[in-house]
Order: structure tokens, then sequence, then C-alpha cells
């Protein structure tokens, strides 16, 4: 009894519903779909098409903007060397002060030959001193209390 099939109205319905589609449909005009395919196209060229006075302005101004650094970076004037005065002119300038006169030896005083050749001196070493007693501080607060103690 279930292998029986069953009289059905669908077939029916579905062939007068053809029908009626058949009879109501309107005819397309010729050539539509080209018209339709040649407006997409338009129109996606027009949108893809980037202005192009904007475009070669941004262009000149970056263009310019390189060549602008290039020449700066061209005519930048090379740094002078400054002249120290070496240790050996120093030393020229004692054995000069030793062997001439008076006046030679006092216009190189005590207090400018300090200031050349110990001060610079003075100074390195005072830092050293600085870098070594921070080091030891740093050193005995890092080790236990019983090590220092020892």
């Amino acid at each position: 009894m279930k292998d029986e099939k069953q009289p059905s109205a669908w077939p029916d319905i579905e062939s007068r519903l053809r029908d009626e589609a058949k009879q109501d449909a309107p005819e397309f005009p010729p050539f539509l779909h080209q018209r339709i395919m040649a407006a997409i196209r338009a129109e996606a060229e027009k949108q893809a098409r980037p202005t192009p006075g904007l475009a070669k302005v941004w262009r000149w101004i970056f263009a310019g903007g390189l060549a602008g650094i290039a020449l700066a970076l061209a005519l930048k004037p090379a740094p002078q060397q400054v002249v120290v005065d070496s240790p050996q002119k120093v030393s020229e300038w004692i054995v000069l002060a030793a062997n001439s006169d008076d006046q030679m030896a006092s216009l190189i005083s005590d207090r400018v030959l300090n200031d050349m050749v110990n001060a610079p001196y003075e100074r390195q070493l005072d830092s050293l001193s600085n870098e070594l007693e921070n080091a030891l501080d740093f050193t005995l607060r890092l080790m236990p209390i019983e090590v220092v103690l020892r």
C-alpha cells in the first residue's frame, strides 16, 4: 500500500503556471544586454580614472622636495676641523719658556700651564674615581650582609 502512487494535482498546476508565464512574458528589446554591459563598462572606466591634475601636482611636489633635499645636502658646507693644540706643542712651549727670558716665562704662568696640561687629566681622573666609587657601592649593595661582615 505504501508503494502505490497517489494521484497528484501538482503536474497540472505546474503546466498551467508555465503557460501563464509564457503569455505574460514581455518581449525584450534587441541588444538590451549589450547596452547594459556598455553602460557598466563606461561607469567603471569613469570611476577608475584618477584626476590627472591632482596626480601630476603631487608628483611635481614630491620631485621638487627630493630635489630640494639633494640640493641642501650638496650645498651644506663640510664641517671645519677644530685646531687643537697637541701635547707636543704644549711641551715645546714649556721648553721655550724654560729657556727664554723672564718676559716669556711670565707669559706662560703656572695657572696657564695647569689649565692646559694638568686640568684635562685631573677631570679624567675625577671621572674615573666617581665611576669606581659607584661600582663599589653597587657591588656592596648586592652582597648579602654576612659576606660583607666577614
